[in-house]
């Protein structure tokens, strides 16, 4: 039987294959090794931690604090964390308060020390931001101010939190296992690099509306630096942006309309392959709908030939997590090179 080529049937087959993809992700989690728990449930440390690099390194210590300041909504075990560490807020907030959450919370809990940490770019959304800086402060107050400085890399930084927090042996094992993982995948990527162009959305879902939030990762960002310039990828997001408009926080939100947001540009970008991170079910819905008002969008590539993903976004916060992030988008954007001694 002749395959129908009719517009409509092309346009209904491309809905269906979202809303698809949509209940694959609904009911399918992807695990990542280093991003599950530790084999034994971390020990509580009567410490206080201001920066989620250093929580990060902590945790794969197998050590948790009384309380920790960190970029919450950025750092991806900060909500496996909540039940366990009392959240005092993102450093930004800290600081405006001139750190009075972390002073309220040591002498709530009776606590002295306070590991800082110091890193030369802390966070490229909002560049002076500088946790160190609170360590005076806090310091004036009676705290006990330890650092652990990233300048020189990650092996230094973990080996420093392992001597405040005793856990000397652990740092080496750690250090071992990193080294052998980002080895393994740094070696596993394509010598030719893809050289396809990807669109990153981020999604929100508001439940109590059903309304779908977009925004799109600005070219220049996290996932430029650390994932697709080591993959070989492009990030072709600067057709969203609108009348020269800088980007907010690395990303240009989408408007709306009435019917959701609007994906036209998408035309134009025509990306080999669409990265959904945040909420995938909000850009499947959103994706879905544009698709049903504006059929050309049937025909960008990415939707074309299925290179729909949803990966997790990666804002150098999860440390430790970095090359198993790095070796998911590789396989997602084909540089992976898959082996039989690749790590499992």
């Amino acid at each position: 039987m002749k395959r129908s080529t009719h517009p409509f049937a092309t346009l209904a087959a491309m809905c269906a294959h979202i809303l698809v993809i949509a209940a694959l992700v609904a009911f399918g989690t992807v695990v990542r090794e280093s991003a599950a728990a530790p084999q034994q449930v971390p020990a509580r440390a009567d410490v206080i931690i201001l920066g989620d690099r250093v929580a990060d390194v902590a945790y794969h210590l197998g050590v948790v604090p009384v309380a920790m300041s960190v970029r919450c909504s950025l750092w991806p075990l900060c909500d496996q964390l909540k039940n366990r560490v009392q959240v005092l807020g993102c450093p930004n907030c800290v600081a405006r308060g001139e750190g009075e959450a972390i002073i309220e919370a040591a002498r709530r809990n009776g606590l002295k020390r306070i590991l800082v940490e110091k890193h030369p770019r802390y966070c490229e959304y909002r560049p002076d931001l500088k946790p160190e800086n609170l360590g005076t402060i806090l310091a004036d107050k009676g705290l006990e101010i330890a650092y652990v400085d990233f300048s020189n890399g990650l092996e230094s930084a973990i080996r420093q939190a392992a001597e405040l927090l005793d856990r000397r042996a652990e740092a080496e094992a750690l250090i071992e296992t990193y080294n052998t993982k980002r080895a393994t995948v740094q070696n596993s990527l394509k010598a030719r690099n893809p050289g396809k162009s990807v669109i990153i959305i981020n999604g929100t879902y508001q439940e109590s509306t059903g309304r779908a939030m977009l925004r799109i990762e600005a070219p220049g960002g996290y996932a430029d630096v650390f994932l697709l310039e080591r993959i070989g990828a492009k990030n072709v997001g600067h057709h969203f942006r609108i009348d020269g408009s800088k980007p907010a926080k690395g990303h240009f939100a989408v408007p709306r309309r009435k019917t959701g947001p609007v994906l036209d540009p998408l035309v134009e970008a025509a990306p080999d392959v669409i990265v959904m991170t945040g909420n995938a079910f909000a850009v499947q819905k959103a994706l879905a709908e544009a698709v049903r008002q504006m059929p050309a969008l049937a025909e960008v590539p990415a939707l074309k030939n299925h290179r729909l993903f949803s990966l997790p976004a990666y804002v150098d916060a999860g440390v430790i997590e970095y090359p198993d992030v790095l070796r998911t988008w590789a396989d997602a954007l084909g540089a992976w090179e898959h082996t039989s001694d690749s790590v499992q």
